[in-house]
């Protein structure tokens, strides 16, 4: 299949633009557990131009003290209103959502560039074993959600679960072969 000659510049832009941005960690060769950390695109269906600026990733520091975990997103504009954060303790998993609204248009206004972009995220983390669920703590301030959770002694860890695995018992049937049991 051959591209035109009009349609190769885009290509390249398009292609360097996957390979540069924040996206490129989204593509499946880059990180098999990407998924838990990816963000999903919101647009909104009532304007052209929202479709064409879709929310970015929220951007994310993540690091780990010896005495906790501290994750600090960048939410400028964002009040604590408009973000909410869900812990599941079954999956030790963190989720931060938000939701950046459109101001209101008027017909009188003439727009002359629209680049911040609107709509809702959410980016989530797996938690590693030495963060304790029961000490989050979040703050806002100058446009950075911070995020801390203790970490917990190292006595206090709980190790998964190991599940011995038995021999399979054979028993005699009426007709005289062996019969499996798990």
């Amino acid at each position: 299949m051959a591209i035109s000659k009009a349609k190769k510049p885009a290509l390249l832009m398009f292609t360097l633009l996957l390979l540069t941005s924040s996206t490129a960690s989204l593509l499946p060769f880059s990180d098999p557990f990407g998924i838990l950390e990816q963000t999903p695109f919101s647009f909104q269906n009532e304007n052209r131009d929202a479709l064409q600026h879709p929310l970015q990733p929220t951007r994310v520091d993540w690091k780990e003290t010896p005495e906790r975990h501290v994750i600090m997103l960048d939410v400028p504009g964002l009040s604590k209103d408009e973000l909410n954060i869900e812990l599941d303790d079954q999956n030790r998993v963190i989720k931060v959502m938000g939701e950046r609204k459109r101001e209101d248009q008027k017909q009188s206004d003439h727009w002359h560039r629209v680049e911040r972009s609107y709509g809702k995220f959410w980016r989530q983390f797996r938690l590693p074993r030495n963060a304790d669920m029961e000490s989050v703590r979040a703050r806002l301030e100058n446009g950075v959600l911070t995020v801390t959770l203790s970490k917990v002694s190292p006595e206090k860890v709980k190790e998964p679960k190991v599940v011995s695995i038995e021999e399979p018992r054979a028993e005699m049937t009426k007709s005289g072969g062996a019969k499996q049991e798990l």
